[in-house]
């Protein structure tokens, strides 16, 4: 068993660094304007028992004399059934961290093969010393070594594992800053490249293998809900937002909006969230034959926005004027519409209603004249329309013909039992 389980670890390694080697010359996307500190540098030094000097400290080594070639090591690493042992996870990380110095002064290829050989170490070192710093910086390097040679999609599943196991980490403002600038680097190819939907991704080490969009949305709400609090939660919010916005998901886009209204109010982008999400609920409201909320909660989202931004609103008062008339024109249009609906049906009665309002609340508009001229018209006429065929009703009404019921009082019927109901 032991044998089988070595030849099919040797596999597997052998397959990984054919796995993403390629590089295809892109740069970087271009980051927030958010500044952040790197990831710092950090040195873990052999523990040394007491009384005894650093010379004379004993070697670790992944390696035992009952397994000289690591692969037995290698296949309990993959199994998960390798023990902590610290020391190891410390040679390991300064493996990695030496590789990764090394990596960062070279371009190319050279880079790759070193920065991937990096992450491995790292990712071994995370193996030896769960729930620790140690674990926690071999994690955020690992990403950090994707990172730096383009490989996206893996380092921010090595983002997410750190944050699961370590959900307040130190290095959480970096990687909010690596989140968003890959989601807007995503969405960016997403709308310059427009994929199928389930068309997959296996030769872009730089894109998702799936759903860039999908991913890319993913990314600013881990933003959002790993660290509510951050700098970036506000922006990734609104990023999210205008996403959707652009691909005409206006129930979605107006959902984010309300979140940023809501949950950030102190944020720099409550102005353009009013407005924005105005707009959006004009895109979601229907028409007239539909429901008309989102046409009101837009009227008060607007009226709280003037009164929330006064020198704003002023700065932009010509869209915010075109709001204004778009939204009342919809308000007429609606009050119009249920007019001629009980017009047509000859209900006068609910037909001058509604042409009385048009002529209440919109004076100035050239509905109102065209709803006094149709009120001119209906006057004398009856309130509810003449049912078809009335004539034919009395002629219907065989009541008449019916057994009708004894008007003898209830209290003079006999209550005796008769004969009959003695013998049964």
């Amino acid at each position: 068993m032991m044998k089988t389980t070595s030849i099919l670890t040797i596999c597997i390694l052998s397959a990984l660094p054919a796995v993403g080697c390629m590089s295809f010359g892109q740069q970087d996307p271009t980051p927030p304007p958010t500044s952040f500190s790197p990831v710092s540098q950090v040195s873990y030094e052999e523990e040394v028992q007491r009384g005894q000097s650093p010379d004379e400290a004993p070697p670790s080594s992944d390696r035992s004399w009952w397994d000289p070639t690591g692969v037995g090591q290698r296949a309990l690493e993959v199994t998960g059934h390798n023990g902590q042992n610290k020391s190891l996870a410390k040679q390991l990380f300064a493996k990695g961290e030496a590789l990764y110095e090394e990596g960062l002064e070279v371009e190319g290829a050279a880079r790759e093969k070193k920065m991937l050989e990096a992450a491995g170490y790292f990712q071994r070192a995370a193996l030896y010393q769960p729930g620790t710093a140690i674990e926690e910086d071999s994690l955020m390097y690992a990403g950090e070594c994707f990172f730096f040679i383009d490989h996206y999609a893996d380092a921010t599943r090595q983002y997410d594992n750190l944050i699961k196991k370590h959900p307040n980490t130190k290095h959480l403002d970096v990687i909010d800053v690596r989140r968003f600038k890959l989601a807007r680097y995503w969405l960016d190819r997403y709308t310059k490249d427009r994929p199928w939907a389930m068309q997959p991704n296996f030769t872009d080490e730089q894109m998702p293998t799936f759903d860039s969009f999908g991913n890319a949305i993913k990314l600013f709400d881990l933003i959002r809900l790993d660290d509510p609090t951050g700098d970036l939660a506000d922006d990734a919010t609104l990023a999210a937002a205008n996403a959707h916005f652009r691909e005409a998901n206006f129930e979605t886009a107006d959902r984010f909006y309300t979140d940023l209204r809501q949950n950030f109010p102190t944020s720099e982008h409550q102005f353009n969230a009013h407005y924005l999400g105005v707009v959006t609920k004009m895109k979601v409201y229907q028409g007239p034959a539909y429901d008309g909320k989102p046409l009101e909660d837009a009227e008060k989202l607007l009226t709280r926005m003037k009164r929330q931004f006064p020198d704003k609103t002023q700065e932009n008062i010509e869209v915010v004027e075109k709001l204004d008339y778009d939204i009342r024109a919809a308000k007429a249009q609606r009050l119009w519409y249920m007019a001629s609906f009980y017009d047509q049906r000859s209900d006068y009665a609910g037909a001058r209603h509604y042409y009385k309002k048009i002529v209440q609340q919109f004076p100035s508009s050239n509905m109102a004249t065209t709803a006094k001229d149709r009120l001119a018209e209906l006057e004398g006429r009856p309130d509810s329309p003449t049912p078809p065929g009335e004539f034919l009703y009395s002629w219907l009404d065989r009541r008449k013909d019916l057994p009708q019921a004894s008007a003898t009082p209830i209290e003079n019927i006999a209550t005796q039992p008769d004969r009959e109901t003695d013998r049964r």
